[in-house]
């Protein structure tokens, strides 16, 4: 009972374009559901989850710092949508 109260009160409080999931390449918000972006997604969260084990293993926090910096842009440069 309580889930379809949620699920009603989330449709009722989003907008009408973001109630549509079917996957297209050229609008804002619905590219996030193509094949392509999901797999750069999980591209991204493997390289995060190596980055985060490295710095368990060498937890200096200089190497942390430039490591999280240089996972950043890495993470900007695979998800920009021009490539």
């Amino acid at each position: 009972m309580f889930r379809h109260l949620l699920a009603f009160v989330f449709v009722l409080s989003t907008p009408v374009w973001m109630q549509d999931h079917t996957p297209d390449e050229k609008h804002f918000y619905r590219r996030f559901f193509t094949k392509k972006h999901r797999a750069k997604r999980s591209k991204a969260k493997l390289l995060w989850i190596g980055m985060l084990l490295l710095m368990l293993l060498f937890p200096s926090p200089p190497l942390i710092v430039s490591m999280l910096l240089f996972t950043t842009f890495l993470t900007f440069s695979l998800m920009d949508e021009s490539g």
